[in-house]
């Protein structure tokens, strides 16, 4: 990574798992900051998946764990890029101490444990402070540090539940058990967290104090369903679920195109959009019915709209249909399938996805840098670490331990490479 990048020579210890938070810091290391992710040989971040999976999961290569597949999961890929990989025990004394050691010299500390595990293990705020006073610690959660589920666990459908959001995602003749499994959330809360650390680390080089940064993500996705939690305080009305429709656009829904499962979403947030829709279509009779004439009507007949819409999508590819509709300035877009996303010409053209070198398997393509700055870009500069692989490098080059040292952690488990028996994920 270029000195140029706008994070160089900041220093992240991660200790956690999943996404909230992991995901904040690769935001981090893909500006420049040095991310070391702390695990250990007796639990290790859930996303590396099972010590012994079963054949044929879809989250490997070829759907092969190999002999290591602890370092072959899929799922870690994405949200530990640029990372490097410590392993230390932090339940033993000596293992605590030489975490803070790293502290001392590491400007930011992250986790996702759950509200009363880092106080149990000496790794939460007040610790830390002791050791180096102008740490910045965030710790982001399901629910916060406090309040009566602070000490509740959660994965994103939890809080997606909790959040109000499963309830609004199904359709107003379904119940909420036909909703998909969401990690939406985890993502928001992730860039949640990255945007406070970066706060946080422009306060501290203003005024040289470090914070607590307490992340609920609940609360950081409820602004994402703003508007049906104020319906609610300003007029007290509970939404319930509608499916693709809007409470002020229509039409407003995924419709059908030609082809097997093929559609397209297509979004009317006003009359002049409406009669740009209609001009795309050529015109035809029922653009011209009263009944649709403006948002009120359009929203009191969707059920006959759609139809009609539906007849005419169905003629076309949802490509073809996205292209008519843009051409006249109409927001649409097709529906893609995973395939489609990663060939699509459009973010082809822009090099999202980067293909990552691995020693052990073949080139992987992960998504991009979200955000390209022109003069300051980051990238991708590193690939996603096997477990255990910065060892040497953090304890001896970092820390300066003696090979002697380095041999003895070894030897008493401290630290490794293979997770141990009985391994808690």
């Amino acid at each position: 990574m270029s000195g140029s990048a706008p994070l160089a020579g900041i220093r992240v210890l991660e200790l956690g798992e999943g996404w909230v938070g992991p995901w904040a810091l690769t935001l981090l290391s893909d500006l420049g900051a040095e991310v070391i992710k702390v695990e250990a040989i007796q639990h290790m971040d859930m996303t590396r998946g099972p010590v012994a999976p079963p054949p044929g999961l879809p989250t490997y290569p070829g759907k092969e764990p190999g002999p290591r597949p602890w370092d072959s999961n899929l799922s870690f890929y994405v949200a530990n890029r640029n990372k490097l990989s410590l392993t230390l025990d932090l339940a033993r004394p000596r293992g605590r101490e030489l975490f803070y050691g790293l502290v001392r010299i590491s400007d930011v500390f992250a986790t996702n444990l759950v509200t009363g595990v880092p106080q149990k293990l000496g790794v939460d705020y007040e610790s830390l402070r002791a050791v180096r006073p102008d740490i910045i610690v965030l710790a982001a959660s399901g629910f916060g540090a406090r309040g009566p589920y602070a000490t509740h666990v959660a994965m994103g459908g939890s809080m997606d539940a909790a959040a109000g959001h499963t309830w609004l995602r199904s359709y107003a003749d379904l119940t909420p058990d036909t909703v998909s499994a969401s990690t939406h959330l985890d993502t928001v809360a992730s860039v949640s967290g990255a945007l406070a650390l970066l706060m946080a680390l422009y306060y501290r080089n203003e005024t040289g104090q470090g914070q607590f940064i307490d992340l609920s993500g609940c609360e950081a996705f409820m602004p994402h369903i703003g508007e049906a939690i104020m319906d609610y305080t300003m007029n007290g009305i509970v939404r319930g679920p509608s499916g693709n429709r809007h409470p002020t656009q229509a039409p407003c829904g995924v419709y059908p195109c030609h082809g097997e499962d093929r559609w397209v979403a297509i979004s009317i947030s006003s009359d002049t959009e409406w009669e740009r829709f209609c001009k795309a279509l050529g015109d035809p009779a029922w653009c011209r019915d009263e009944r649709f004439a403006d948002v009120v009507g359009r929203r009191r007949h969707q059920d006959e709209l759609d139809r009609l819409i539906a007849g005419w999508t169905r003629q076309h590819d949802h490509y073809e249909v996205m292209r008519i509709l843009q051409g006249h300035g109409v927001p649409a877009a097709a529906v893609l399938d995973n395939r489609e996303v990663y060939e699509d010409p459009h973010f082809v053209s822009r090099g999202f996805f980067q293909p990552v070198v691995h020693p052990d398997l073949p080139p992987i393509p992960l998504p991009g840098v979200v955000w390209k700055m022109s003069e300051t870009p980051g990238g991708i500069h590193r690939y996603p670490p096997r477990l255990g692989e910065h060892n040497a490098l953090v304890l001896k080059e970092i820390l300066g331990l003696t090979a002697a040292a380095y041999r003895e952690l070894e030897a008493e488990q401290y630290i490794g490479d293979t997770p141990l028996p009985g391994l808690v994920v």
